[in-house]
């Protein structure tokens, strides 16, 4: 299915969508429209929005019409994007900075089983351990580049502001590991969880990586490769160990599935993180790459070979 380049569409450039949305009027008419289960007559719109007079109402809703809202025989509706307008404030993205102070939650350090605690920070879930080194020197997610991690730092699950809301803090934990595991997938198949723009990933090797101590001096990190994503169409970036790049290979899935871990499945969100961040590393070569990941589940291991771009080339179990 394609586009045809005769179909007369309108496409506004982004500075021309954030002109267009940069005033709290028609911020209200996207609102007031996105609250609406049916389309809203003229008369019963402007009713709804907080306007001195029909003729500034009308300038404008005619300055979204076209593009985030649709003209249509019953009135007037939210065309997609003006939708996905509406839910980036309702998620608390672009309106919200919750304070949810470091937290301890009925769950366990997956390694040394110590008590998990988790706050919410620059828009993400960070997990600490309290009692070990942790996963992480550093937290690449912070507004302003990453910084220097707390002690016992485990990582970062993204997660929109609205999500923490009515939720206790393990919950709260849950429903991040599903968030997460869902958008690494999306990377891992090269589709930005954003724009669905095509994400370029990357395979950048520690080749002086060293873990004796904790993470390493060098890297930061736990494991010597990693895989990084950025999209070719939005500002969209990521980062993270290169095992989740292998996670759409049929002899990753298949082991995974023989374990009941079900990676679309929420009730296998934690198990897994676990097996995705918690496995052995073995780099045999750098010129070719050539990577071994062993995962282990129950005492059943699978060990993976892969190459520059994460392609399995060997396996056995």
């Amino acid at each position: 299915m394609y586009m045809s380049q005769n179909k007369e569409t309108r496409c506004l450039s982004p500075d021309d969508a954030f002109s267009t949305l940069g005033n709290e009027i028609r911020v209200q008419i996207l609102r007031e429209l996105g609250a609406a289960d049916d389309a809203l007559s003229f008369s019963s719109l402007y009713e709804r929005i907080d306007v001195s007079d029909s003729a500034q109402f009308n300038y404008h809703l005619d300055k979204l019409v076209g593009h985030f809202v649709r003209k249509t025989e019953p009135g007037y509706a939210l065309g997609p994007p003006g939708r996905r307008v509406v839910e980036a404030i309702l998620s608390g993205a672009v309106t919200e900075d919750p304070e949810f102070e470091r937290t301890a939650v009925a769950d366990n350090c997956q390694s040394c089983g110590r008590q998990l605690e988790i706050q919410w920070q620059d828009g993400s879930v960070e997990m600490f351990c309290s009692d070990c080194h942790g996963r992480w020197d550093q937290s690449w997610g912070r507004v302003g580049g990453p910084k220097q991690a707390d002690t016992g730092y485990l990582g970062r699950l993204p997660f929109p502001p609205a999500g923490i809301q009515n939720r206790t803090p393990v919950e709260i934990l849950q429903a991040a590991y599903t968030w997460t595991n869902l958008e690494l997938l999306s990377v891992a198949n090269e589709l930005c969880p954003r724009c669905a723009g095509t994400v370029e990933t990357e395979v950048s090797v520690c080749e002086d990586h060293d873990v004796r101590d904790g993470p390493c001096p060098v890297c930061r990190t736990n494991f010597a490769v990693r895989l990084t994503g950025h999209c070719t169409n939005c500002i969209y970036s990521t980062g993270c160990a290169a095992a989740w790049g292998v996670l759409p290979s049929p002899e990753l899935l298949a082991f995974l599935f023989d374990h009941d871990i079900n990676p679309l499945a929420p009730t296998s969100a934690h198990r897994l993180d676990m097996v995705l961040n918690e496995y052995d590393e073995t780099v045999r070569s750098t010129d070719p790459l050539r990577a071994t990941f062993e995962f282990t589940v129950d005492q059943d291991s699978l060990r993976l070979t892969v190459d520059d771009t994460l392609d399995v080339v060997e396996s056995s179990r």
